[in-house]
């Protein structure tokens, strides 16, 4: 019966530390980030590719290029919260991939939500944006 028992509960822990949250906490994205890729419904965006900057603070500001507000993170969502006398509307971005020094962001929204005009999108159009990014040392 021991034995039953033994095995039981070493399965138990076996099972419960092998569980992964591949999910990042705020203080491991903080810090300040360069784009180096943006791709819009898989197409790689060559002109804006290089030119978009995200600044995450630890008090939960946030910068991102020009725009300045408030982050927070639930889980791997990401969310920026421009301030309110700004006309950028609040985004909610899924942290796809991050590894320490890369971070991958995707979000889905209207290209007139996002705020640029792409070659193959309408402004009212539902696209996938992915944004790669690499922290700057």
């Amino acid at each position: 019966m021991k034995t039953i028992r033994l095995a039981i509960l070493m399965s138990s822990v076996l099972f419960f530390t092998s569980c992964e949250d591949d999910s990042a906490n705020p203080i491991e994205l903080t810090g300040d980030w360069q784009s180096k890729s943006i791709y819009v419904k898989g197409k790689l965006q060559e002109d804006i590719s290089n030119s978009t900057w995200l600044l995450l603070k630890r008090d939960n500001v946030f910068q991102r290029n020009y725009v300045i507000g408030k982050w927070s993170l639930n889980g791997k969502n990401l969310a920026l919260s421009p301030n309110a006398d700004i006309s950028v509307q609040p985004m909610s971005y899924q942290v796809v991939d991050y590894s320490g020094d890369s971070m991958t962001l995707q979000i889905t929204l209207t290209e007139r939500e996002y705020g640029w005009d792409f070659e193959d999108a309408e402004p009212d159009e539902l696209i996938t944006v992915t944004e790669m990014y690499s922290k700057k040392q």
